[in-house]
């Protein structure tokens, strides 16, 4: 079968494409108090999309960038990913002087009330990696973890991976007690030295994949079973007004499913995700080729993430009490903020004729099977 592929065609679809769908459903959640949030915050388990995009972000980050690791040049690899921290510091500064631009003519609420009577303690705070507005916290957190991923692989690569990894942890279980280290970003919506454990295995995983692939399992059918059976229960316990489980759901410690913390349940659930899609990769396939707008999103996902935020603020503006609205308006006000947040990336694709190569894609099953192969 021929297919005309853009030339990012090299990079993974599926992984893109995740990435690319966290981005709206991120847009939605944020905008609260209507009724959309049920079926868009934590829709599969415990786990939110915020999660999901840390977690490939440090996957696919490992795998592509293990090759530098065997350069002449040991820098090179610091060079590599410090470029793209400098990047999305870029576009965090950017985005913190916008948004306090814009908060001084419009109602944004009191959630910038403060940053806006001291603007240049919070541009101050911002440059620090300490945001004072929500939404500006994720990517000072993202660029601290992007400053120490050479070291980490580093690490890695010299076969210290129970040095990286068992610190990692204790640091996590610690922050589940409250006693975590104060790692940037300064605030109480994410808590860096809990998250810090998600993005670590991530990365570990994909440099596992670009160095030693994992082999899948020859009979995987009782465990492909297994996994299934265990993402819908944490399903049905996620929704347990709609199955009727509230006592049990009640029953779970708020530790185990805390985001700000990434809790136990919350990592785990993901990781069954990861696992089962891993085994059962030809849905996720055929869902990429279909969705190449969000395919794209997740290619420019940095710039996209920092559109959003501006969005995010522009409509809070604008639908300041969007509870009061009807069930039909609010779906309207939500379909209209996505629209404007895919726009952009669709109109670039379509005015930008990027270079356009025929290649020809492998059955489905063989390209299943070599999902996670290395490059």
């Amino acid at each position: 079968m021929d297919l005309q592929e853009p030339r990012y065609g090299a990079r993974d679809l599926t992984i893109d494409f995740v990435r690319g769908l966290c981005l709206p459903l991120m847009m939605i959640d944020h905008l609260r108090n209507h009724w959309l949030a049920i079926f868009t915050y934590r829709p599969l388990g415990f786990f939110c999309a915020a999660a999901v995009f840390v977690f490939l972000s440090g996957f696919s980050l490992a795998r592509h960038h293990t090759r530098y690791l065997g350069a002449p040049d040991p820098f090179s690899i610091y060079r590599h990913i410090w470029r793209r921290a400098a990047e999305a510091y870029g576009l965090h500064l950017c985005v913190t002087v916008i948004t306090l631009a814009l908060a001084v003519y419009a109602p944004f609420g009191r959630e910038v009330e403060g940053a806006v009577n001291r603007p240049w303690k919070a541009l101050m705070s911002s440059a620090l990696l300490n945001s004072d507005a929500p939404l500006l916290e994720f990517l000072p957190m993202y660029i601290f973890f992007l400053l120490c991923t050479p070291w980490i692989l580093k690490r890695f690569q010299g076969g210290h991976e129970k040095a990286i990894l068992g610190p990692s942890f204790l640091l996590w279980l610690a922050a589940q007690s409250g006693y975590s280290m104060p790692l940037p970003p300064f605030t109480t919506v994410f808590d860096s030295a809990g998250w810090q454990f998600l993005y670590v295995t991530s990365l570990y995983l994909g440099f596992t994949q670009a160095t030693q692939p994992l082999e899948k399992p020859q009979e995987s059918k009782t465990l492909n079973l297994a996994l299934f059976g265990c993402m819908t229960t944490l399903v049905m316990l996620r929704h347990a007004e709609i199955f009727g489980l509230e006592g049990f759901a009640q029953t779970i410690p708020a530790w185990w499913i805390d985001r700000s913390h990434a809790g136990p349940l919350v990592i785990l659930n993901l990781y069954l995700w990861v696992a089962f899609l891993w085994l059962v990769p030809g849905p996720l396939l055929r869902l990429a080729r279909q969705g190449r707008v969000f395919v794209a999103v997740g290619h420019y996902a940095l710039p996209v993430f920092a559109w959003q935020v501006l969005l995010f603020y522009v409509f809070m503006g604008w639908f300041p009490q969007l509870y009061r609205y009807s069930i039909l308006e609010q779906a309207l006000v939500i379909c209209f903020a996505v629209v404007c947040l895919v726009f952009p990336v669709s109109l670039f694709l379509t005015t930008a004729q990027p270079k356009i190569r025929s290649i020809a894609l492998p059955p489905i099953e063989e390209g299943a099977a070599r999902l996670f192969d290395s490059r």
